[in-house]
């Protein structure tokens, strides 16, 4: 099912699969992937419970062992269409028992709303805990590069921060992940092929609540709200080179060194039985 919204001119399209958005449009210009399959199917999914690989695609949890598929499950997950309005959609993710006997043997509710604004979209997930749970979660939308018109370069863009940043870089390689130190100084990253092509960018500790996609080839480009999210994961695909570039802020993102117990991993977080907790990140076009 794909649910349109729309405010002032601008139009947003939503899968209920993954509750992933697939198009954002404003003055004709496409800002989100179009998901050509030749490259990468997806368009901006939503993580969770768990971000990156596993150990051989396994979760340890109440004394046995799960599926988890890289990047989660819910992204692949039909949700349940709860509320639409003409500039919102919310969707919902219960846990089932397939869900419970396959990858993830928590009780939870997981709701994610998106709201079109003439200058972009709001997208807001709020999981609530049936019983004490762990997890991660964060979004991975994908930005057309054509934005500035059709074949602009991945090197002409390059993502800003708000502030001065000194940070690590982490990628993956074979599943582990290797450390470049001090990749980031100063408030801007330029992004080349010859560093996504090493895999994803990923920037742990950012302090910046703003991060802005822009290229020297126009005026279009994104700035991502970042949150409560501490990551931001810059990636698009190798070794072919597909007209995007994702954006995504994130709580964690772990690699197949780490434990595959769900409760002794380092990267997700405990949320009490009872308890609810809400992520709310904008990303504004221009």
């Amino acid at each position: 099912m794909i649910v349109t919204i729309q405010k002032n001119g601008t139009v947003m399209k939503v899968s209920s699969l993954g509750a992933e958005p697939q198009s954002l449009v404003r003055d004709g210009i496409e800002y989100i992937w179009n998901g050509d399959k030749e490259y990468w199917f997806r368009h901006a999914p939503l993580l969770f419970p768990m971000i990156g690989p596993t150990k051989n695609d396994k979760i340890a949890a109440k004394g046995k062992e799960y599926s988890m598929p890289n990047n989660g499950f819910a992204r692949d997950t039909e949700f349940e269409l709860v509320e639409t309005k003409e500039d919102s959609v919310t969707f919902r993710l219960e846990d089932s028992e397939e869900t419970r006997s396959k990858y993830y043997p928590y009780g939870f509710v997981l709701t994610a709303t998106y709201t079109v604004r003439e200058d972009g979209y709001e997208a807001k997930a709020e999981i609530k805990a049936k019983e004490d749970l762990w997890y991660t979660f964060g979004w991975h939308p994908a930005f057309s590069l054509d934005m500035n018109g059709k074949g602009t370069d991945l090197d002409t863009y390059s993502v800003s921060f708000e502030q001065n940043e000194k940070l690590d870089r982490k990628y993956a390689k074979d599943g582990v992940f290797a450390t470049e130190k001090d990749f980031v100084v100063g408030d801007t990253l330029q992004l080349t092929r010859a560093e996504t092509d090493k895999g994803a960018i990923i920037l742990p500790g950012v302090k910046s609540r703003e991060v802005t996609l822009t290229s020297t080839e126009g005026e279009h480009g994104i700035t991502a709200f970042m949150g409560d999210m501490p990551l931001l994961t810059v990636w698009t695909c190798a070794p072919k080179h597909g007209q995007y570039v994702c954006i995504e802020p994130m709580l964690s993102f772990g690699d197949t060194t780490r434990p595959i117990d769900i409760e002794k991993m380092e990267e997700t977080t405990l949320l009490k039985g009872g308890e609810s907790v809400t992520y709310t990140n904008f990303f504004r076009i221009f």
